[in-house]
């Protein structure tokens, strides 16, 4: 099995586990972490042009909701068609949104250069690190010069070669250091990172607001 099959394999078992709707409702009452006034992500969120911006994994639309009145043009993309499905309804009559389901890496119907900020929270955690790779090179085509991505990212650095069911929280195996060593080279700027806690496990995750390079 090659690298790509082995990956591609890993994505499809992940996806599984996302497509419970009890899950997504439940979520609703979890918004405070990102959204409350002492959020660590409040601040570093702010700090995006919203004029035209992507949701990478958007569920069932909880975190689109909370920017509906401040953004121009939202585009929703999530790998699941279920919950695009579900976006669709919750925000029909919206015209200021667009819809898409993608191959779980890839931000497709996305032109070069014509976005203003990228977002994804509380789902990259989860996905294998090829796939955070991918969406950051996917990130940086999209971006406008000066434009810019925070990205909600796993820092669990042990079980690697592991299924993600077997780890803290199911993070998948990530490194919040290897992640901004790629963003660099592939020609972002760090404007902020850092590690966060997460239901009593020190330092799982990683946040970073990343600017693309003139």
């Amino acid at each position: 099995m090659s690298m790509g099959d082995r990956n591609a394999e890993m994505r499809s078992a992940i996806v599984m586990d996302w497509t419970d709707s009890h899950y997504y409702r439940n979520a609703e009452g979890w918004l405070d972490t990102f959204w409350a006034p002492r959020s660590p992500f409040l601040p570093l969120f702010r700090q995006l042009d919203l004029t035209r911006v992507i949701e990478l994994a958007c569920g069932h639309g909880r975190h689109a909701a909370q920017i509906l009145d401040q953004a121009g043009e939202i585009t929703l993309i999530d790998f699941e068609p279920r919950n695009i499905a579900a976006c669709r309804e919750r925000f029909a009559g919206r015209d200021k949104l667009r819809f898409i389901v993608n191959a779980g890496h890839d931000l497709p119907g996305c032109e070069d250069g014509g976005t203003s900020a990228l977002f994804s929270y509380d789902a990259m955690v989860h996905f294998e690190l090829l796939d955070v790779i991918a969406y950051i090179r996917e990130a940086h085509r999209v971006l406008r010069p000066g434009g810019r991505a925070l990205l909600h990212v796993s820092n669990n650095r042990q079980n690697p070669g592991g299924f993600y069911h077997q780890n803290t929280h199911w993070r998948n195996f990530g490194s919040l250091d290897v992640f901004l060593h790629v963003a660099d080279r592939i020609g972002f700027e760090r404007l902020d990172s850092r590690t966060l806690d997460w239901s009593g496990a020190k330092e799982l995750d990683g946040l970073m607001l990343l600017e693309r390079r003139a």
